[in-house]
């Protein structure tokens, strides 16, 4: 069992490494602040995008964490300094007025570690000098907070394995190909996180993007652990931003799905589809 278990950790380190030279960029299309160069051989090199570090650098600080108080989720007290101590990696926190209304809430973030994933980010509002009551919390990659308030939640974390592996990105040399859609804008307003409403434009893009996708050819899947070039994952992106923008009502993304994706393994793809939303709603507070 241990010999098993060791093997196959090899096996995922190679996969791993061997994936990265595929193409990256789709799962990228977020706000930048910072590009990192990461270099994972002698070869090979790509860029991962950095948002957090700039907003938390520009805005003030906490000035004695040991005596700020927090009121969490379950409604314990806690000091900051207790609740940074308990993050895993690279904990960092700030004051902004999110909402404009002349009040600055606690912004918290931090690495949880792990391949691929993922920043969690918290946000409390002031109930009292020195003490902030919890308002939500967000678990994804690549979650980037903006100077306007806002916090751009990708998608790409939670699909990224969506019948693929995780580098692979569906390419499409076709003009005009696909936009790529991965992810959404969250605000805090009056105590309360909302998903920033979008605009008709998006909401063709989505309908434009999934047509030209059903119009590829089908790649049919022969064993569980077959994975395809992105193309299921293309469709899974698009399908959960529109679902979060627009009223996130369930029926109405299935018929949506129903009318572009007409493939024989549909049923298997929308429940995998709505697994992962359901994963995403356990792990998010909007």
């Amino acid at each position: 069992m241990v010999k098993f278990f060791f093997l196959t950790g090899i096996f995922l380190l190679f996969f791993s490494t061997s994936v990265v030279s595929q193409d990256t960029s789709f799962h990228r299309k977020v706000t930048v602040f910072k590009d990192t160069t990461v270099v994972v051989d002698d070869d090979t090199t790509w860029t991962e995008t950095y948002c957090m570090d700039d907003f938390f650098e520009t805005n003030e600080k906490v000035t004695n964490p040991a005596r700020t108080y927090l009121v969490t989720k379950s409604k314990k007290t806690i000091s900051l300094k207790t609740f940074l101590n308990t993050l895993a990696m690279a904990p960092d926190h700030m004051l902004k007025d999110l909402d404009g209304d002349g009040k600055k809430e606690l912004v918290i973030s931090h690495f949880t570690g792990g391949m691929h994933c993922c920043d969690e980010v918290f946000v409390y509002r002031p109930v009292a000098p020195n003490k902030y009551q919890y308002v939500f919390k967000t678990f994804a990659g690549n979650a980037c907070m903006t100077e306007d308030g806002t916090l751009a939640f990708d998608f790409y974390e939670s699909y990224g394995y969506f019948f693929t592996c995780y580098a692979c990105a569906y390419a499409d040399t076709s003009e005009p190909a696909p936009i790529a859609v991965t992810s959404i804008r969250l605000r805090y307003h009056k105590g309360k996180v909302q998903v920033v409403p979008s605009d008709p434009e998006l909401r063709s893009r989505i309908r434009d993007n999934l047509a030209k996708l059903s119009e590829k050819p089908y790649q049919p899947l022969r064993e569980d652990f077959d994975q395809d070039d992105g193309l299921r994952k293309a469709f899974a992106l698009n399908l959960a931003v529109y679902h979060y923008t627009f009223g996130r009502n369930l029926a109405t993304t299935k018929k949506l799905f129903d009318q572009f994706y007409k493939f024989p393994d549909a049923k298997v793809v929308w429940g995998e589809f709505v697994r992962l939303l359901n994963w995403i709603r356990s792990k998010n507070d909007f």
